[in-house]
């Protein structure tokens, strides 16, 4: 792009939100007019344009006349939103570069997507679309059980279900109905193996992959991404398969300029190896990973040559080369339910780290998560090594202490009650139901009003030993870690049943297991008020 060019053009930004702003600084950086649209007039990118747009996403006739009234526009872009029909519906609208609007809509609707892939040949999940739950014993007859339940037309795995009880499957597609603005569900057949997204960059029909990560997904029956971690470490054959499949389907969706992300799926449980698609969006990727961790990984800027593809440039190799090799992870934080009192962020992260967002704010309501939107806080960290990477990351998720407000019982149930936490446990005891397990310590040994004086006396608490051992449930920093820090803070001290008469047991073990640091924040914190919380009274 010449000076001259720069100068004059204008951008179109979609999206104000957090996963918008490398867009608007990629844009600033090219010496571009910066224009946002957003419904919300109070995200964060509006005060970064040059001038900002109160239009709803959803708007397309809107979004096309303030397109039109924008002076010297050349391009109009997205990234990590569901509305790349909107770009499609103003770039064709204006005769911007960009793809067809019939393309982008294959590339939205899950419906429309998988039955484009397989008239192409290409590998998806069998399926079916469901508008009505009075439609599933007949749709739904010939598909295998476990199935996955998700809306046609929605993004961060909102409403999407793993159902593997043919009885609970009408439940799954009424919650995924309201997530869909086409008022669509698919159920198609679960696909073992794991996930992965791929990003790329499409000029005039040349598919470049820019990256592939490994996705980590936990808490079935749902899907709720709890980090990712770029680049995926893969096999050549492996790779290979899954970068051939990715550009497969963007041909076959109609992607020949812009931006394409995929989710795909390796399959390994038959004698041979197979990428399954997933998705493919006409974007680039959320989650934090073109815009943060593949520059982080590779130096590429990848959101740049997006804008300068959705201007109409076709970027040199030169823009695709790699200035460093390292591995960056991206980890999640998550809350038990409650409502937020206070958010404590370290004045220094650990070394290694370069991001944190923290989503939620005080007076905010939380809920263990069951999709991708529902996380605390998030921490992004690069090294050469994949584990130290991941180590980065978690430490820094660590050093949040996110404190609820006492006394809500929807908290309390969660950390005391036997089946609170349920699924959502952080960690497990190991060691079967003997005398130190979880379930048979007692909330307290001796007396509590000994407990609390020592703790108004800024004390360290004693803390029954379980005798057992732990392990993590998801990838969250080891107990050891957690208690040592508690430990060397000087909140408690850890005893054996005997040597203190007076101790916590069953009261701090159980919010430990349901929250690790925030159920042992919270127990310290509500025994300080000289409370002792309604589920653990016996």
């Amino acid at each position: 792009m010449s000076d001259r060019q720069a100068q004059t053009s204008a951008v179109f930004i979609l999206g104000g939100g957090v996963m918008q702003l490398p867009a608007i600084q990629a844009a600033r950086s090219l010496g571009c007019r910066v224009h946002v649209a957003d419904g919300n007039p109070e995200c964060p990118g509006a005060s970064r344009a040059d001038q900002f747009h109160h239009v709803d996403l959803r708007d397309r006739e809107g979004l096309i006349e303030t397109a039109r009234g924008i002076p010297a526009l050349k391009g109009v872009f997205t990234a990590g939103t569901d509305f790349s029909t909107s770009v499609a519906a103003v770039t064709e609208a204006l005769g911007l570069p960009g793809i067809p609007y019939e393309s982008s809509l294959d590339a939205t609707d899950k419906a429309r997507m998988r039955a484009v892939l397989a008239a192409a040949g290409l590998p998806v999940p069998r399926f079916t679309a469901i508008r009505d739950t009075g439609e599933l014993d007949r749709s739904c007859r010939d598909l295998a059980f476990p199935l996955v339940v998700k809306p046609a037309d929605s993004m961060g795995a909102r409403g999407v279900r793993r159902v593997n009880d043919p009885t609970l499957l009408k439940e799954a597609v009424e919650q995924a109905l309201p997530f869909s603005r086409s008022g669509t569900a698919i159920v198609e057949e679960f696909i073992p193996g794991q996930e992965f997204s791929l990003d790329a960059i499409v000029v005039d029909g040349k598919v470049r992959i820019t990256g592939v990560a490994l996705r980590h997904i936990f808490f079935p029956p749902h899907f709720v991404e709890m980090g990712h971690t770029i680049p995926a470490i893969l096999s050549r054959e492996d790779r290979n398969l899954l970068e051939k499949t990715f550009a497969a389907a963007v041909r076959a969706l109609g992607i020949n300029r812009g931006a394409a992300k995929g989710d795909l799926f390796l399959d390994l449980s038959g004698k041979t190896a197979r990428a399954v698609v997933g998705e493919v969006a006409a974007r680039l990727s959320g989650g934090y990973m073109s815009g943060w961790t593949y520059p982080l990984a590779t130096g590429i800027p990848l959101t740049e040559i997006g804008i300068r593809v959705a201007l109409g440039e076709n970027p040199g190799d030169a823009l695709f080369t790699p200035k460093y090799e390292n591995y960056v992870a991206e980890r999640a934080l998550i809350s038990c339910p409650g409502v937020i009192r206070a958010v404590e962020v370290p004045e220094k992260t650990p070394p290694g780290v370069e991001e944190l967002f923290i989503r939620y704010r005080p007076g905010d309501t939380v809920r263990p998560p069951s999709n991708n939107v529902e996380k605390i806080a998030n921490a992004i960290a690069r090294d050469i090594n994949p584990e130290a990477a991941e180590d980065h990351a978690l430490r820094a998720l660590d050093q949040i202490v996110v404190r609820l407000e006492p006394g809500n019982r929807e908290t309390e149930t969660f950390l005391f009650s036997r089946d609170g936490a349920g699924v959502f446990r952080r960690y497990r005891p190991l060691g079967g139901d003997g005398p130190g397990s979880l379930e048979h310590l007692p909330w307290i040994s001796g007396n509590a009003d000994a407990v609390l004086a020592r703790m108004r006396e800024e004390r360290p608490i004693p803390v029954l030993d379980p005798e057992v051992s732990w392990q993590p449930c998801y990838p969250v920093l080891p107990a050891e870690h957690v208690l040592a820090s508690l430990l060397e803070r000087g909140r408690i001290e850890l005893v054996r049943n005997g040597r203190y008469t007076d101790a916590l047991g069953r009261l701090f073990w159980n919010a430990f297991a349901a929250a690790g640091r925030q159920g042992s924040e919270y127990v310290l914190d509500v025994l300080a008020s000289g409370r002792v919380p309604s589920e653990a009274q016996e």
